[in-house]
């Protein structure tokens, strides 16, 4: 399939809906890194898939790997390359339900404010719990947290989501790159996120409507 080049996705963006960008640039279609290996794209989902027990229908190669070139608004049009990461999002509610829930029962019994560094732990997980995703293997754990054994859930989580992604380096077609995973609730919290994105980079754009 073809690649738009960075100024033919310019044009893209100023003539159709970011919503309808998202759906067929980012969820649909071949990824660009995988452009000359189908084979390599199935591995990684049949092994994201079995590890994580997702369906790999929810599973999502996206950003540079995807397109051939960055869409974060801080480095838009950066070719992707050797040295460039694969970013995966995988969408679960069962999965996200389990983090917010056991975040639930860590928070319930307490009757204080939490303090210090633990107001910004908590804040942090309020935070990707409203926005509807979590990068599991980035949640830190300090050992002054209270009641760990109530965390021992999303500790779990959080090594096995780590081990799947790290563990891709055994292939030889990921031995190289870095592969990293976000957690998303559902779908239409992927797409709003990525439609955000988008939506910065359109505004940078010479002659965009503002």
């Amino acid at each position: 399939m073809p690649y738009p080049s960075v100024k033919e996705f310019e044009k893209i963006l100023l003539t159709l809906p970011l919503e309808e960008i998202v759906q067929e640039h980012l969820f649909g279609g071949e990824p660009y890194v995988f452009r000359t290996s189908a084979r390599a794209h199935t591995l990684l989902k049949q092994h994201v898939s079995q590890h994580l027990n997702t369906p790999e229908d929810d599973i999502r190669i996206v950003g540079s790997a995807r397109i051939g070139f960055s869409l974060s608004p801080d480095s838009f049009g950066r070719q992707f390359s050797a040295e460039s990461d694969i970013d995966v999002i995988v969408i679960n509610e069962q999965l996200f339900d389990l983090i917010w829930m056991t975040l639930l029962r860590w928070h319930y019994p307490r009757r204080n404010q939490p303090f210090g560094s633990l107001r910004e732990w908590a804040s942090s997980r309020r935070r990707d719990v409203f926005l509807g995703w979590f990068t599991p293997h980035q949640i830190q754990f300090n050992p002054d947290l209270p009641f760990p054994q109530v965390l021992s859930p999303l500790r779990d989580h959080a090594a096995l989501w780590f081990d799947t992604f790290r563990s891709l380096a055994r292939y030889p077609e990921f031995a190289k790159r870095d592969v990293s995973g976000r957690l998303y609730r559902t779908w239409d919290h992927a797409l709003l996120y990525h439609v955000a994105g988008l939506s910065q980079i359109k505004q940078s754009i010479p002659g965009a409507p503002q």
